[in-house]
C-alpha cells in the first residue's frame, strides 16, 4: 500500500500576509519561515560515557552543557533546553521520505538502550522562523521580555521565553534571529510579529 502524504507548512493560511509584508520594509524587518526542519527532542544523561559517545557520533557534535547555548555544524544545531534536554535541529529542510524514515532515530535509540536517554522526532510539532532587519530585535521585544542586546545575548546562545502568549525558543544568527515555535501557535505568532512590526511598515 502506498502512503500518500503531503508536507504542509503550519503557515499555509498566512502565506499571503508574509509575502505582502516582505516587500514593505525588508531592511527594517523581514519575516520568513524556514519550514520542514528535522527536529529531534533528546533527553539524556551525558555523564554516561556511552550516551555521550552515541549522541556525539550521531550528530558529529559535542552536545552543549552550558545552559542556554548551542552547538552547530553544517548539518545540525543542538539547542540546550535543560540540564538533560536538547533539541537537535537540521540546518537544511528534510524531504518527506527522510521525515517518514524512522530508521536513524530507531538505530540511535537502540544504541542507547539501557541508558537514561530518549530521542523523539518532534519535527511535525514545530516550525522555525527567521527574523532579519535592523528592527528585528525591537519587534521581538514588543512581546518578549528578553534582553536582545548583543552584549548580553550573542552568537552561540539561545533562550526559551514567550512572545505574547506563545512559547518560543530564540537564538541570534549572523543575519538576524531564529525563533522556534510550536505548530499550534505558529500562525498566531506570525500575526503578532507582523502586528508588532506595524510601525516600520507604516513608515515604509
Amino acid at each position: 500500500m502506498q502512503l500518500d502524504v503531503n508536507m504542509q507548512s503550519p503557515l499555509v493560511n498566512v502565506q499571503g500576509m508574509l509575502e505582502e509584508a516582505a516587500g514593505k520594509a525588508p531592511d527594517k524587518f523581514l519575516l520568513r519561515e524556514l519550514p520542514f526542519r528535522e527536529l529531534l527532542n533528546v533527553r539524556a544523561d551525558l555523564a554516561d560515557a556511552n550516551v555521550a559517545r552515541v549522541l556525539d557520533n550521531s550528530f558529529n557534535l559535542e552536545f552543549p552543557v552550558q545552559p542556554n547555548t548551542v552547538a552547530e555544524n553544517d548539518k545540525h544545531v543542538i539547542w540546550w533546553l535543560g540540564p538533560d534536554e536538547w533539541l537537535a535541529q537540521s540546518v537544511k529542510p528534510v524531504a518527506m521520505p527522510a521525515l517518514l524514515n524512522e530508521t536513524p532515530v530507531s538505530e540511535m535509540q537502540a544504541l542507547l538502550a539501557g541508558s537514561f536517554a530518549r530521542v523523539l522526532d518532534v519535527s511535525s510539532g514545530y516550525t522555525l522562523l527567521h527574523l532579519s532587519g535592523n528592527g528585528a530585535a525591537d519587534v521581538l521585544n514588543k512581546g518578549c521580555p528578553l534582553d536582545f542586546d548583543a552584549s548580553v545575548f550573542g552568537q552561540g546562545q539561545c533562550a526559551q521565553s514567550h512572545f505574547f502568549k506563545a512559547d518560543i525558543a530564540v537564538r541570534p544568527v549572523p543575519n538576524g534571529w531564529h525563533v522556534l515555535v510550536r505548530r499550534s501557535f505558529a500562525e498566531y505568532t506570525v500575526k503578532m510579529l507582523l502586528d508588532a512590526a506595524y510601525d516600520y511598515y507604516l513608515l515604509a
